[in-house]
């Protein structure tokens, strides 16, 4: 996997800081680690799909994972949103199992595995950027145009984003609840503001290749199936090289040859999971 990079929100630092100072530095901490294990969990389902998906910002929210490359079909889009609560799901399962075993255990872990439950349901909600709004919009795009797509989940994080503040100012006249106002108040610039990671997207091929060529390029061939889907020829490219894919068929023919100019040419006339035999056939 890539080497990651981190960064945090200014707000997340200020949110930080009152928690600090409330006398919640542990549950903090627990909440945080959590994330970033949440983070990795849709990193490491991205890395085995072939997405680089490597720089965690800590935000009010949560966390938000970018990268090099956001360029997905619907179901990968769909496997790397639910991998973060899932593992928070099997992190939960093995803390209360942990409390079985080891009873003793349950003051330490105690706000891990609530975090983790946490963090797992509030990611369901049908809000983009959290994980259940990127499945929404995965679902939305797959038989429809991704921009009314965009639109559609933006309307319910409106609505939902609303109900969390009108939550809040129920606790005002109780026990005040702030981080519903932050959370509600996050969510709902964001359902406002355009989030270019609600698009697809892929990283110029050729440009990353700029710091690289001053060394020289390798030449590259590699042969692939051609009933390979034509996002998966981004797994086999590096920075450092120049990559030519011979298309195969059953009986090991070469029947047509992309290169990588032609696979960024492609890339914007196809959608990301046409099979090359159909690309050739063209």
């Amino acid at each position: 996997m890539k080497k990651f990079k981190f960064s945090i929100h200014p707000l997340f630092l200020v949110f930080a800081v009152a928690l600090i100072y409330l006398g919640y530095f542990y549950i903090l901490l627990a909440y945080v680690l959590t994330i970033i294990l949440h983070e990795f969990a849709h990193a490491f389902v991205a890395n085995r799909l072939g997405y680089r998906l490597n720089h965690i910002t800590l935000m009010p929210h949560g966390a938000s994972l970018s990268g090099q490359n956001a360029f997905f079909s619907v179901r990968d889009e769909i496997l790397v949103a639910i991998a973060g609560p899932v593992l928070n799901l099997v992190l939960a399962v093995v803390g209360c199992a942990l409390w079985w075993i080891w009873p003793e255990s349950y003051p330490v872990t105690e706000p891990f595995v609530y975090a983790n439950m946490v963090t797992a349901v509030i990611n369901c909600l049908p809000i983009f950027p959290l994980d259940g709004g990127r499945v929404m919009l995965a679902m939305l795009s797959r038989n429809g145009n991704r921009t009314s797509a965009v639109k559609k989940i933006k309307i319910t994080g409106i609505v939902v984003s609303c109900a969390i503040l009108v939550g809040f100012v129920i606790t005002v006249f109780f026990v005040p609840n702030y981080t519903m106002l932050v959370f509600g108040s996050f969510l709902f610039v964001t359902a406002l503001l355009e989030d270019k990671s609600a698009y697809y997207s892929h990283m110029n091929l050729l440009e990353s290749k700029t710091p690289y060529l001053s060394r020289g390029l390798k030449i590259r061939e590699i042969a692939v199936p051609e009933t390979i889907e034509l996002y998966k020829l981004f797994n086999a490219v590096t920075p450092d090289s120049l990559t030519d894919f011979n298309v195969i068929d059953k009986n090991y023919k070469i029947i047509g040859k992309i290169t990588e100019p032609e696979l960024e040419r492609l890339i914007t006339l196809y959608p990301a999971n046409t099979r090359l035999s159909l690309i050739i056939n063209n």
